[in-house]
């Protein structure tokens, strides 16, 4: 879902400054000019292909079988318990379900007064570690506050969800809440690790180079991973872990777990409970981190592992990616999971991504330092944009097309 948008500078717009300020016609500009993308090749024709870049790599030979369709998928997730049952959420604001053993689905919920400009929506779902008996869910969307866009936690419970067909779902209450200066760079995936905290990923805050500065402002919550205890504490809606890194420390909001980040879309936590992220980059570089307690990404001043904002910079003072690619491979990185199935042996404890506007698959094996992945395999350039993954309680994967709205399940070839 992430796109790009080649924005016409303000000064191409006299009239509209005048009346509204460059902000504001940059804000938008974005709304109205967001590029739209369509993948290449036939959707109805699901069959790899692979081009020469790789073709020098190892590749892997799978399938796409299609489990279900939405509409414009950005977030593919699993309750806890259910192995049968996935979530998809839909950018407009619907949640829906499907249960491919009975082959039964519909509509959960369709989320209020969400707004869909550029890379706003409903764009995060979380289960709460004890769904299956309190059944709490959380949600991450774009909405307004008054004429100012914000991106906004809420939690939600589901009553009566033994069956799908019969349950509600309730609000509950709002847990945070950011403005948003533009519409794109919303990221807004959220998940629970293992710690049984809840992360959250939002982007620098849109338009291009980050003209805020918030990747390099460590007390602002845009361009950073947050990590929050759902439960209240006083008269804030949730509590802030006592070992966050910058508890206490001047100059930095205390639910930063880490920051310098442009727009993270898509993270996941690995078998062995280290945070994995893909970050979009803006003119060069797409990016994988593993997130570190405290570390500071780079960016504005790197993307990738090379100078952006800067003629000279110190790339020791940041924590490098594990792996990146160029505009050889594609634009906009779609962060994946690691495989832990059974049924395609290949790909054992790979972890598996994908590229938004080229449709291209690969994978790797995790490194077990943070440190320069080598290896990568390729699993074939496909008619698809790819806007999320998801995995099951099984390990096996799932990939949403954001363009035809299919949820594909990875299988062996």
């Amino acid at each position: 879902m992430p796109s790009r948008f080649a924005p016409l500078a303000c000064i191409l717009m006299p009239m509209l400054i005048a009346a509204s300020g460059c902000n504001d016609v940059k804000a938008s500009l974005l709304k109205i000019f967001a590029s739209q993308y369509e993948a290449a090749g036939d959707p109805s024709h699901l069959t790899p292909l692979f081009i020469q870049k790789d073709l020098e790599r190892p590749r892997i030979q799978v399938r796409l079988t299609t489990i279900t369709t939405v509409n414009q998928p950005t977030d593919i997730q699993f309750p806890p318990g259910r192995e049968t049952t996935l979530f998809a959420l839909e950018k407009t604001g619907r949640i829906k379900w499907y249960n491919w053993q009975t082959r039964t689905g519909g509509t959960l919920l369709q989320v209020p007064q969400v707004i869909t400009a550029s890379e706003q929506g409903l764009l995060g779902l979380a289960f709460h570690p004890d769904f299956d008996t309190n059944g709490l869910f959380y949600l991450n969307y774009s909405t307004t506050r008054g004429a100012q866009d914000i991106s906004r936690i809420e939690e939600w419970q589901l009553i009566g969800g033994h069956d799908l067909a019969q349950a509600r779902a309730s609000r509950q209450r709002t847990i945070l809440e950011v403005d948003q200066p533009y519409a794109n760079h919303n990221a807004g995936q959220i998940a629970f690790g293992p710690d049984r905290m809840l992360y959250i990923g939002w982007g620098d805050g849109g338009w291009r180079a980050d003209p805020a500065r918030n990747g390099q402002n460590p007390r602002s919550w845009l361009g950073s991973m947050l990590r929050i205890d759902v439960r209240p504490a006083g008269k804030r809606a949730y509590s802030i872990p006592a070992d966050n890194p910058f508890v206490g420390r001047a100059g930095f909001a205390p639910e930063t777990w880490a920051y310098g980040l442009r727009n993270p879309w898509r993270f996941s936590f690995t078998p062995d409970k280290r945070l994995v992220l893909a970050d979009v980059g803006q003119d060069r570089y797409e990016e994988i981190d593993i997130i570190e307690r405290g570390a500071n990404y780079g960016w504005n001043v790197m993307e990738g592992r090379h100078c952006f904002a800067a003629e000279e910079c110190s790339a020791a003072k940041y924590q490098a990616p594990i792996y990146e690619y160029d505009r050889a491979d594609g634009q906009s990185i779609t962060g994946g999971v690691v495989y832990t199935g059974e049924r395609i042996k290949q790909l054992k404890n790979h972890y598996l991504f994908a590229d938004f506007i080229s449709g291209r698959i690969w994978s790797f094996v995790l490194p077990d330092a943070n440190t320069a992945v080598t290896k990568v395999y390729a699993l074939g350039k496909w008619p698809a944009l790819f806007s999320t993954f998801g995995r099951d309680s099984r390990g096996e994967v799932y990939l949403g097309d954001f363009q035809t709205g299919r949820i594909f399940r990875i299988d062996p070839e």
